[in-house]
């Protein structure tokens, strides 16, 4: 029997074919964004993991059960992947796609195939749950997940996630970058124009102090690859929006600033309409115009609100914007006065607070208490008010209402215009009314967003912004956080606020170096009583260029530099010409001996000092004010000189370079006297032997 060759074809369709996601945290930013689409460029060059054709050869009719070779053919196509941004973008990323979308893989949430064919599923710059919000039930439908971040101090609460990519580097980007380069996947230059701003964004473009040797590679990359950097100059930092504008200046109208420790930290809380895009903007620019090294962003809003556009309406303190003249004013609070003080007649009359209800929560006492007090004003018993009896009530209440105010009132209440209102009507108003006056009084459930920024320093090296704001489920790096949390009302967020500032200064450690733990100690000085030769040799022996001056009790009382040691010497050199030519000489040598003078009356006096309790960051302003390079340390009620701080000791407190870098020939420290005395003196010998001229 001949065999045979049998060609099975997969029977597909498009509500069956497998897809993969991509997801961005919330609110995408460059960095997040770039890295989904690099992510997607990387997986649409892998091929379907399931074969659509499935070729059998040598079939034996006669042996059917005998075990063949399968050969798998695959078509040279692809699973197709998606970008989703689970609630969109920063303002400025979504200004560089309103040109660049339909360049890119991206769907929304509600556009995507049956989830059920999702076969890969991808977090860039997020590895937490609360970070990809709305997305969160993907996570239950994907057959393979993969995490990339670089935030390596978050934990995951995705323990279903069998691709955990994390690694400390200034952008996630990077890591995308690295798997491109790697793969060797080409990238349109639409696409390397935006890894080039995704690695921008977070390494502040390569200035953050978390930005690696790796990053510059990936942004080089990226721009050999055609990145446009007119398009790069253009979104890489983004004008403020109207909005944006109206918060900064407002931030910098209410920031609060304390100093701890020599670390100035900031504060500052808002209250707005509803949620603001591009805070984070906003607060980097408040954190640089202040002058802060560390500030804390707080803005609270309606939990039910809608985000803001186009005229902003914030307000701080429960101030509003905006608004109508002054008599429409008048007359809508005094309206709403009047409708107040009827729902509180009603309310009496029903024998209970509704307000103290409200608290409680409990719609059905709500209802009991305003049906008995609807029960007593409807004296027909018609199951309605109608105008003459909302007038009596009101009357009841002690307010005299004239028709026209009944009449608002009526209009306000009865919403099907059928000029009665029944008790549905009045109990819809009631509670529009008690919220309204919950709102103005800061009683409603809000939302408050909380974002952190930091300068980088030497002397903030301990605060940790993400772990900061772990406690209320935010991420993000230890300089740059920021963190959502619920309110139970508005008047809840400044005490959430300060706690959290008290955390800061507690938990996070705001604390410096003191002089103490890195000044030079022991330090050579001058004494006062020494002439300019005697200083002389001590500072061509010591290669230094100033030292401090102290008396018998090792007191400071001046400092010496090169510069007055120069002048001393010229004048003590022309007291030697002019005491020659007294003596008939020429004025051009002579053994004419003078007495030198005393380098306390040619000394510099009042010299800044710091003690061994004072700040790093604060000897380095001093240091900075002056122009002798270094500051004398000293200690007690005597100010006994113990030590001195130099630009060195100060650099590597800075931690800017390997300790090795720093190395500099200064000889100025007693410490090292003992270890060069041989030297010295081998020198004293050979001066015995220099020839006279």
């Amino acid at each position: 029997m001949k065999s045979r060759r049998h060609l099975l074809h997969a029977a597909t369709t498009d509500d069956e074919t497998p897809y993969n996601v991509v997801l961005t945290h919330c609110t995408a930013d460059f960095d997040s964004l770039a890295s989904a689409v690099g992510l997607a460029k990387l997986w649409s060059t892998e091929r379907k993991s399931v074969p659509t054709t499935l070729v059998v050869d040598d079939v034996d009719e006669e042996n059917p059960n005998t075990e063949q070779p399968d050969h798998y053919s695959t078509p040279d196509t692809f699973n197709p992947t998606y970008v989703v941004l689970p609630r969109g973008a920063h303002p400025g990323v979504a200004k560089f796609l309103s040109l660049h979308k339909h360049l890119f893989p991206i769907k929304s949430l509600r556009d995507l195939p049956n989830p059920e064919n999702l076969d890969k599923l991808g977090l860039v710059d997020a590895q937490r749950r609360e970070r990809i919000g709305p997305a969160g039930p993907l996570l239950a439908y994907a057959k393979r997940i993969t995490v990339v971040d670089h935030h390596v101090e978050s934990n995951t609460d995705i323990p279903e996630a069998e691709d955990y990519v994390v690694d400390n580097v200034g952008s996630v980007t990077t890591l995308i970058v690295e798997k491109l380069r790697k793969e060797r996947v080409d990238v349109t230059p639409p696409e390397a124009t935006l890894l080039a701003l995704g690695i921008h964004a977070d390494t502040g473009s390569l200035c953050f102090d978390s930005t690696t040797p790796r990053d510059a590679t990936a942004l080089a990359w990226a721009m050999r690859n055609g990145a446009s950097q007119a398009a790069i100059a253009e979104h890489a930092h983004s004008t403020l929006s109207t909005e944006q504008q109206l918060v900064l200046t407002q931030s910098l109208a209410q920031i609060n600033t304390t100093r701890v420790d020599g670390v100035s930290v900031s504060t500052v809380l808002l209250r707005a309409d509803g949620f603001i895009n591009g805070l984070a903007a906003v607060t980097k620019d408040v954190l640089d115009l202040s002058s802060s090294d560390v500030l804390i962003m707080a803005v609270i809003y309606d939990s039910k609100s809608k985000t803001i556009g186009g005229n902003n309406k914030n307000r701080q303190g429960g101030g509003g914007g905006g608004g109508t003249g002054k008599k429409g004013k008048n007359n809508k609070n005094f309206k709403k006065r009047v409708g107040k003080e009827f729902v509180q007649e009603m309310e009496e009359e029903g024998g209970r607070g509704m307000r103290d209800n409200w608290k409680m929560g409990v719609d059905a006492e709500r209802r009991k208490s305003l049906m008995n007090a609807f029960e007593k004003k409807d004296v027909d018993g018609s199951g309605y008010l109608d105008s003459q009896e909302i007038k009596s009530a009101l009357k009841g209440g002690g307010v005299v209402a004239s028709e026209e105010l009944v009449d608002n009132l009526m209009e306000e209440m009865d919403k099907n215009r059928d000029g009665r209102v029944d008790f549905e009507e009045f109990f819809a108003f009631a509670k529009k009314l008690q919220l309204q006056i919950d709102i103005e009084e800061g009683k409603v459930p809000a939302t408050m967003i909380l974002i952190g920024r930091a300068k980088a320093g030497f002397h903030l090296k301990s605060v940790n912004l993400a772990k900061l704001f772990e406690e209320f489920g935010g991420g993000g790096h230890a300089k740059a956080a920021s963190a959502t949390t619920r309110l139970a009302d508005f008047s809840e967020g400044k005490a959430v606020l300060q706690r959290t500032l008290d955390k800061l200064i507690v938990s996070a450690q705001i604390q410096q170096p003191i002089v103490r733990d890195f000044m030079t100690s022991p330090v050579l000085v001058v004494n006062q009583d020494m002439v300019e030769t005697d200083v002389e040799e001590l500072f061509q022996r010591s290669s230094v260029r100033a030292l401090p001056v102290v008396n018998e009790k090792e007191q400071l009382v001046g400092m010496v530099t090169y510069k007055e040691l120069a002048a001393a010497q010229t004048r003590y050199a022309n007291k030697v010409k002019k005491k020659q030519k007294q003596m008939g000489g020429d004025g051009q040598g002579g053994d004419v001996m003078i007495a030198g003078t005393k380098v306390k009356a040619w000394m510099l006096q009042h010299v800044r000092t710091v003690a061994t309790k004072t700040t790093l960051s604060d000897a380095e302003k001093i240091l900075l004010e002056g122009d002798f390079g270094v500051i004398p340390v000293v200690d007690g009620e005597d100010e006994v000189v113990v030590g001195l701080i130099t630009r060195t000791d100060l650099l590597r407190q800075h931690q800017y370079y390997d300790s090795g870098t720093l190395h500099y020939n200064n000889k100025a420290f007693a410490d090292r006297i003992a270890d060069r005395k041989p030297l010295v003196e081998l020198r004293k010998k050979l001066k015995e032997f220099d020839l006279e001229e």
